[in-house]
């Protein structure tokens, strides 16, 4: 007997089915939810096209009561830095927020120098840098903290010396001394200190490289395709090559050799470091195209034999994983400029670019630029079918997907320049419209800003919508 109505109560058994029933499916739920999570981001449009609009002027900023005769720009994420010579030859820099336009600070050294070279944007701090009109004349550095523009430290360097930033690491490469220098970018002294590698003829003669990222070679770039943030990712990483033809792979914060090549390249070498490769073709005819494993001392992979002592290669860089691209020239006949691209494990193609003298990488597509009789650019995609043909100007980098193409050579004389966006992918065109009275070799641009130094101030520009 039981009340009226009552529901029966089931078996215990039946009732942890249906319980682990539901779990199961619940489990089963999540895993493709996972699943399509994954593909979603391993699948994603990485440098989407970017919303191109016309170029609106953001701000203007002074740059002093006088027509200053340089000026300088750099750009990193959402800072940039503008930066003029005073009368008494110190260099006024100014902090602005990239996104509003709206100055942050405007301080000016305590370094003086008959002449200024350039300013780099680094990790939380803005470096300065004066030219020199020979190898030994000394130069000083000046490194300015990024969030208050207080001089934080000096340095000489000679005419010939190079200087390469990590996160809180400049390294110097000292020429006078023969030997690598990790300085503290907070302070300036020295953390480690690495002799260069010494040759039977060539003495402690050195070059140096960064090791370029993924990350890096996908954000904006300088004119010749240099990254201008190259610490989109982390353990900043050199590579050297020594006089003795020997390579080594150093890590930047503490001077340690990672891993080391013998007889390896000769200092005129075309030399790349990209991600977990090294990549070498000898300055000569019948060269080959190497690739060595940056994490362990296998065998070099031959990528490309040029087949021919009339080919020499003319430029090189890493053009998408584990892939390189060069320029070879038959017999110095620029006309019959070709790229070749090999990748690992698959086959090598090559494609004929007349007049090609320069190549930027995006992704695994190159903007390959000419200079003469007129500049122009043309965008290959990865089979090297042009998407992009002989567009008039000179190119630039936004990302890996997306480009400024400015219709005449960047000038040192203020004048107006005509400035375009591409797709990458596509090749198509939008016109921006005009960059007004700016002197176009001192701008500097991130994928939404362009910040110029004008006839007598600054200005920034805003060319996307979003």
């Amino acid at each position: 007997p039981g009340l009226a109505g009552a529901t029966p109560t089931p078996p215990g058994g039946a009732t942890r089915w249906r319980r682990a029933r539901w779990v199961v499916l619940g489990v089963v739920l999540a895993l493709v939810g996972v699943a399509t999570a994954a593909t979603l981001y391993l699948t994603r449009d990485r440098y989407p096209d970017l919303k191109f609009d016309s170029l609106r002027e953001l701000s203007r900023l002074s740059a002093g009561p006088e027509r200053p005769g340089d000026m300088w720009t750099a750009v990193l994420d959402d800072r940039a830095y503008l930066a003029f010579p005073l009368p008494d030859d110190r260099l006024e820099v100014v902090a602005v927020d990239a996104g509003n336009g709206r100055e942050l600070w405007r301080e000016q050294t305590d370094v003086r120098a008959d002449d200024w070279e350039t300013i780099i944007a680094v990790p939380g701090a803005v470096a300065v840098l004066a030219d020199a009109p020979g190898d030994s004349t000394p130069r000083p550095l000046a490194v300015l903290d990024g969030r208050t523009g207080e001089q934080r430290w000096q340095r000489v360097l000679r005419g010939d010396d190079d200087v390469y930033f990590a996160d809180d690491t400049a390294v110097l490469v000292d020429r006078a001394a023969d030997q690598l220098v990790g300085l503290r970018l907070t302070n300036g002294s020295a953390k480690w200190t690495k002799p260069n590698p010494r040759g039977q003829y060539a003495g402690g003669r050195t070059v140096v490289r960064p090791v370029g990222t993924d990350a890096a070679a996908g954000g904006p770039a300088f004119l010749d395709g240099t990254p201008r943030n190259p610490w989109a990712s982390k353990g900043r990483r050199l590579i050297q090559v020594g006089a003795d033809r020997s390579i080594r792979l150093l890590d930047m914060a503490s001077g340690a050799v990672l891993r080391q090549w013998g007889s390896v390249a000769d200092l005129d070498d075309l030399v790349v470091a990209h991600e977990d490769r090294l990549y070498v073709a000898a300055n000569e005819g019948g060269y080959q195209l190497l690739a060595y494993d940056l994490g362990s001392d296998a065998e070099p992979v031959v990528l490309h034999r040029s087949g021919n002592d009339e080919y020499r290669p003319k430029e090189l860089v890493a053009c998408g994983e584990r892939r390189a691209c060069l320029l070879q020239v038959p017999d110095n006949d620029a006309a019959r400029t070709e790229v070749v691209a090999a990748t690992e494990g698959e086959r090598m193609v090559r494609w004929s670019a007349p007049g090609v003298t320069g190549l930027i990488p995006l992704g695994e597509q190159v903007l390959a630029q000419r200079e003469s009789p007129e500049p122009t650019v043309t965008v290959f995609d990865v089979a090297g079918k042009p998407v992009l043909r002989d567009r008039g100007g000179v190119a630039v980098r936004l990302d890996a997907g997306n480009l400024l193409v400015f219709a005449k050579a960047p000038s040192v004389v203020a004048d107006n320049r005509v400035l375009a966006g591409v797709w990458a992918e596509s090749g198509a065109v939008d016109e921006l419209g005009e960059l007004k009275d700016v002197r176009s070799s001192s701008c500097s641009w991130n994928t939404h800003v362009i910040a110029c130094g004008a006839d007598k101030d600054f200005v920034l520009y805003r060319f996307t919508d979003d």
